[in-house]
């Protein structure tokens, strides 16, 4: 079974039925999920989401922008056994499952990895990545200053991280756009904080209340950086939440995750 453009296959299965996983926007872990599907035994084709290039901001909203998704696996009249989200990846992943229900068609399970919202350090840090990482035109003097005015602007707006990226996605625009050359030397990474910003105003705590969360022990990543960014300290957030001593950075890569991830998903029914 061969994924269409928006997905990529990760593993190829015989049972006909699809466990999808979403990693993005991708984070401080790029392999993401391709630690864990080949530690993962299950007969089911896993595919990965790709990464998106455009993300309008004026007029959208998460629920349309994650429409591609829904409707390449819909199209191919799959069924869907599990959703798998990776932090903020965990808003798209209940987006997607979301719009892959409808009238008497719930909504496939859905197993969440460190899930969490996006806040302000979220915004900042992948502002920062896109500085250090992405193919700019930009000078060290350049960055410089763009990264300390994204100080001052999240002292502007500490409470609202989606108003943030915005701010930040046009800064960056408008340094790199001072002439005919760096305009056409953009790159598409800006659009990974349109992306934040689009998922920051999705109302996703009513389908992770459905959902199973596998926790790490890092204090500040995950469900316990979520309650602390609502002041919850003692909110479930989910419907389930398994926790493991693995630190943050090892639950995609460890067996112990893995082994438990393939007994809910042979549990888990297809939809």
């Amino acid at each position: 079974m061969s994924g269409p453009a928006v997905w990529e296959e990760s593993r190829s299965g015989t049972t006909g039925e699809l466990i999808l996983t979403v990693d993005i926007p991708s984070g401080d872990t790029p392999s993401g999920f391709d630690e864990l599907v080949p530690l993962l035994d299950t007969p089911h084709t896993v595919w990965r989401a790709v990464e998106r290039a455009e993300a309008p901001l004026e007029g959208g909203s998460l629920a349309t922008y994650v429409e591609p998704w829904a409707d390449a696996v819909r199209a191919g009249g799959h069924r869907v056994r599990a959703v798998l989200g990776h932090r903020v990846g965990s808003i798209l992943a209940g987006a997607i499952a979301e719009a892959l229900s409808g009238p008497g068609q719930p909504p496939p399970s859905v197993l969440l990895f460190d899930p969490e919202l996006v806040d302000t350090d979220t915004v900042l840090s992948a502002f920062r990545r896109l500085l250090a990482d992405a193919p700019h035109p930009l000078t060290a003097e350049e960055v410089d200053r763009l990264a300390l005015d994204s100080d001052s602007a999240a002292e502007q707006c500490p409470d609202d991280p989606a108003a943030l990226a915005v701010r930040l996605r046009s800064d960056f625009i408008r340094a790199t756009s001072r002439s005919g050359e760096r305009a056409r030397a953009r790159t598409g990474s800006v659009d990974r904080l349109s992306v934040l910003a689009l998922a920051e105003t999705y109302d996703v705590l009513p389908v992770w209340a459905r959902c199973t969360a596998l926790s790490s022990s890092r204090p500040d990543r995950g469900l316990s950086r979520s309650r602390a960014a609502l002041l919850l300290p003692e909110a479930d957030l989910v419907a389930r939440e398994v926790s493991f001593g693995e630190w943050h950075a090892e639950v995609l890569s460890s067996p112990v995750v893995a082994r438990t991830v393939s007994e809910l998903l042979t549990a888990s029914r297809p939809r």
